[in-house]
């Protein structure tokens, strides 16, 4: 846009609304300025529309604006495009004459994550988050909690204590988690291996759904978990918060708290938060679960700083979690395993509580540490490196049956070492398409010190990577292209050992993405995206054998195992007006040589005790489904809200000596699972820094028999049909009040507020077993659980 267009479109707003001007006394004043996000510097021609008031204007070459004869007392929506800028919009109520300062980010500088990729603009595939409110319910918990709370996203658990996420049916190796702008790197392959992730360090949990390997390489086939922190204090001074929880079920305890410190006269800005954890034995209706107590601590730094064209990034976090393992899946004979899985409570189990986490437990900690920057070349390109070590020591420890000298040490252990390097040089929109192209190189080295369920194996890999995102605004098309080239080199090795393994192995392929999104108006969209995926056989798969002690499981893997290649489609629909929002999400994942574990139907038993077995196999698959999730207002704040997640998964089977194939059911695919209830907020209630606000909402979720299972059939037939009845609710008392309601991005602790909750799950206290839940055969899911959390924000 030149700047003669530009002064023509503000003269055109100043005359066009000089004719609705209100009959009323209005003499306030609205004065500001618009600049750049990251380099602050003025934009020029950007567009300021008063919206319901039909006013409007166009910054100067300064940047700076004003739009004159605002009514007092009168709540506006002020709304702020650039071509080449991330739109803003903010709702202020004006008692005097104010000034504010808008920051917009040009589309590609938005969120850059960097791990397996290094730019991230929006994304056209199906996509959905957690923030505010229903973050602060459920971070006390855990991230699995948290994540069930978003349609298509579940949970595979082992016990009540250990979670991870499944998205559309798939989890673990193929679904990427993003923390502190890098990809977790650790023993993710474990079905009971739940990631090493605080919530309480993020301010907003996304969840991408579909093929994300273009932004995040081989670990996303089925999507991205991506933690977003809030951003660093821009303005001078101290802040922060800090967040206290207890929770009925387990006697626990949650503390954590976080300070963010900008430096005076400096660019500098840092935060330290910090989270403490500590809990009993869980309780279902009936019982008490043995030895599922748990505890963790976790640290995380983060610093920026900029000089001149220079912009720097570090970070540093610790994880450390001790999880007791229930006590009454570790059985000592076939005999007892039988009886055990027969009978409707678990067997040699103390009802009793105790905060003592004994033998079976886990112990996890996880190290990392990234530095990055950012030189901006010119004013339309960028260049940026970014260095990240991780290590993960893992450790799990067994019941010793008997005495011996080793009766203190782990039965298994796991140390993984990852180093990763990341450049890019992405350019701002040029001729209105944006992207970028970039390297990745990544080392790893894992050392199997006990047990020797997977052999050691170093890893070298490497990857290269080219997107691109067209977007003219107010076009209502945009379009996304990428391609990614990746290849891994893993040599495996173990000695001493029935399972004598020394393998090179090495795998290459290509990733690709496409995507449309037609944006009918501001308030409905359409979004259709294709893309292939792939993904090679890990080291478990590959070469496990063993007892997976965690998961109180035999598994053996196969060395003939092919990489999986995946077409996945999506078909998005969006709409939202006010408090209105409606999103129905249509998807299609054809996986070549899919492998899974294949439960079998029968034990073996091992000098550590009888285990049921599970063999990794590899067939053809096709998952699919839909996702939809909507909000109605109904009257005085009340909204009605509901989610419906349903997959089809099945894999077309090949009989031994047989050429034809046939359908069979997918074992551990999700069964369907809708969730319904009703929200009521203050209407009009200003929300705090996190968006929690006043509000009480109950759901119920109700989750059907999985009937669509294995012809084979499984160990215990899948659990019955159930319903859940949860509830939140929320006050926030104000200590301060901001001049607007929207705070500026980045300033932290602006808004001083006191803020309570309540969380209530399985309020009916009923009894229940989840399908995708390894300890089903032994025990119920917990009861009754009453949660209480207070934050203050300073």
């Amino acid at each position: 846009m030149n700047a003669g267009k530009a002064r023509l479109l503000g003269a055109f707003w100043l005359t066009f609304s000089a004719f609705y001007l209100p009959a009323q006394d209005c003499h306030i004043a609205l004065r500001g300025k618009i600049m750049e996000a990251e380099t602050r510097e003025p934009l020029a021609y950007a567009t300021i529309i008063v919206e319901g008031a039909n006013r409007g204007t166009v910054s100067d070459e300064n940047g700076t604006f004003t739009i004159p004869d605002l009514c007092e007392g009168t709540t506006y929506t002020i709304s702020v495009n650039h071509v080449e800028c991330d739109h803003e919009t903010r709702v202020i109520r004006l008692t005097e004459n104010v000034e504010l300062e808008f920051y917009l980010s040009h589309h590609v500088l938005n969120e850059v994550l960097v791990s397996e990729k290094a730019i991230a603009p929006t994304a056209v595939q199906a996509s959905a988050s957690v923030d505010g409110a229903e973050l602060a319910a459920a971070q006390g918990i855990g991230l699995g909690e948290t994540l069930k709370r978003l349609p298509g996203v579940t949970t595979l658990n082992t016990g009540a204590t250990i979670a991870k996420p499944v998205i559309q049916g798939l989890h673990s190796n193929r679904v990427a988690i993003i923390a502190n702008n890098v990809a977790l790197q650790s023993q993710q392959w474990g079905a009971e291996h739940a990631p090493e992730i605080d919530p309480f360090a993020a301010q907003k949990i996304s969840v991408l759904k579909g093929a994300a390997g273009v932004r995040y390489g081989v670990g996303a086939m089925a999507g991205a978990v991506v933690l977003e922190p809030e951003p660093l204090r821009e303005k001078e001074g101290l802040g922060g918060w800090l967040s206290l929880g207890a929770f009925s079920n387990g006697r626990s305890g949650v503390a954590s708290g976080a300070v963010d410190w900008h430096l005076p006269e400096r660019t500098l800005a840092i935060r330290l938060q910090g989270t403490i954890k500590r809990s009993g034995n869980l309780r279902t209706p009936d019982y008490w679960m043995e030895n599922t107590g748990a505890a963790e601590h976790n640290l995380s730094a983060l610093a920026n700083w900029q000089s001149g064209r220079w912009k720097h990034e570090a970070g540093a976090s610790f994880f450390s979690q001790k999880i007791g393992v229930l006590r009454a899946a570790h059985i000592g004979n076939l005999t007892d395993l039988q009886l055990a899985i027969e009978s409707p409570v678990p067997l040699n189990n103390e009802d009793a509580f105790r905060y003592g986490i004994e033998r079976p437990q886990q112990q996890v900690e996880h190290y990392l540490a990234r530095y990055k920057s950012i030189l901006r070349l010119s004013e339309k390109w960028k260049f940026s490196g970014q260095y990240a070590f991780q290590f993960n020591n893992r450790r799990e420890y067994d019941v010793v049956r008997q005495s011996s000298s080793t009766a203190d040490k782990a039965q298994l252990s796991f140390k993984l070492w990852t180093n990763s390097l990341d450049l890019a040089l992405e350019h701002f929109p040029i001729r209105h398409w944006e992207g970028g192209i970039g390297i990745q190189g990544i080392q790893q080295l894992n050392y199997v010190g006990k047990g020797g369920l997977i052999p050691d194996y170093q890893t070298f890999g490497g990857s290269v990577w080219i997107l691109e995102r067209w977007r003219r605004y107010p076009h209502p098309w945009e379009y996304e292209i990428g391609v990614r080239y990746d290849y891994r080199q893993t040599q495996a090795t173990t000695s001493g050992s029935l399972n004598n393994v020394d393998t090179l192995v090495h795998f290459g392929n290509v990733s690709g993405t496409g995507g449309i999104i037609y944006n009918f108006s501001r308030k409905f969209s359409a979004r259709l995206n294709s893309g292939l995926a792939w993904r090679p056989p890990h080291v478990n798969e590959l070469f496990a054998r063993g007892v997976h002690h965690g998961a109180a499981t035999y598994e053996e893997g196969r060395s003939d195992l092919k990489p999986e290649s995946a077409w996945n489609s999506n078909f998005t629909l969006e709409y939202q007006h006010d408090a209105l929002a409606l999103s129905l999400s249509l998807y299609r994942n054809q996986v070549q040589n899919f492998i899974y574990l294949d439960p079998q139907r029968s034990f073996v038993l091992s000098s550590r005790g009888a285990f049921p077995a599970y063999f990794y196999t590899q067939d053809d698959a096709v998952l699919k489904g839909l996702d939809m999730s909507a909000t109605v207002p109904l009257t005085w704040g009340l909204a009605l809200e509901g989610r419906i997640s349903l997959l089809r998964g099945y894999r077309l089977a090949r009989d031994s000596g047989e050429s034809t194939r046939h359908r069979d059911w997918l074992p551990l695919m999700p069964a369907d699972r809708y969730q319904y209830g009703l929200r009521w907020a203050v209407p009009g209630k200003q929300h705090s820094a996190n968006g929690s606000g006043t509000f009480v909402q109950l759901m119920a979720t109700t989750t059907l028999r999985q009937s669509r299972i294995p012809e084979e059939g499984l160990l215990l037939d899948a659990p019955a049909a159930f319903t859940v009845l949860s509830l939140d609710a929320g006050y926030t008392l104000s200590l301060a009040h901001p001049a607007t309601e929207n705070p500026g991005e980045g300033d932290s602790g602006a808004a001083q507020a006191l803020e309570f909750g309540l969380t209530i799950q399985n309020l009916g206290n009923i009894r229940y077993r989840e399908y995708l839940n390894f300890f089903r055969y032994y025990t119920d899911e917990p009861g009754l659980n009453i949660g209480l959390r207070a934050r203050w924000h300073f």
